[in-house]
């Protein structure tokens, strides 16, 4: 859970100093008539009041039922997170100190879109967020992330970062745990019977 404070918290630095939409795919309008946020909609991330007058509202389409939804976030850290989410992951699964979160992360391999289960949740039978359109220009975008790769290049960076991963035990094989005092079974038998 502070792992996860953490991340937002430097989501919320670079996304508070990025506000450009540059380097993001635009495409073509899918013709929905876009809404504006609900009244006290907050970002999830850095808190700030998402407003039609702060130009920080966007909505993400879902594939494959292609409905659009408000996005949780405010628009200046889904753009962070489409230019950024895809290297961010490879980082976290070369310098991950935990086990548990490497299987976590690998799990599902690379990312190719923009994800968020919180602020950018799937409706059911869904796979993936497709497009972002943003209030501020009123313009469609691709929600595919700034880097990443599909088909052969995926499997194969993903293979490589699975490399990470420490070698699986094999059924049987020693723990490496250090023998046990002789004794100290048979005292912890005894203490387990005595009654108090």
């Amino acid at each position: 859970r502070l792992k996860r404070t953490l991340e937002l918290l430097q989501v919320r630095e670079v996304a508070m100093a990025d506000n450009s939409q540059g380097d993001l795919t635009l495409v073509g309008p899918s013709g929905h008539q876009h809404g504006s946020p609900p009244p006290d909609m907050e970002c999830l991330c850095t808190m700030e009041d998402i407003t039609e007058e702060e130009g920080n509202y966007c909505e993400f389409q879902t594939s494959p039922s292609m409905t659009w939804q408000p996005s949780r976030f405010s628009a200046s850290v889904v753009r962070r997170l489409l230019l950024r989410q895809f290297e961010d992951y490879v980082t976290a699964v070369q310098n991950a100190d935990c086990e548990a979160d490497l299987r976590r992360r690998l799990g599902s391999g690379p990312p190719i879109w923009i994800e968020d289960k919180h602020a950018l949740p799937l409706p059911e039978g869904d796979t993936h967020v497709c497009c972002i359109w943003f209030a501020s220009d009123s313009k469609e975008y691709s929600a595919k992330l700034k880097g990443a790769l599909e088909g052969d290049e995926r499997q194969k960076l993903w293979d490589e970062l699975a490399a990470f991963l420490p070698a699986a035990k094999a059924p049987g094989e020693e723990q490496n745990e250090p023998p046990a005092e002789e004794g100290v079974e048979d005292a912890q038998g005894e203490i387990g019977k005595m009654s108090v």
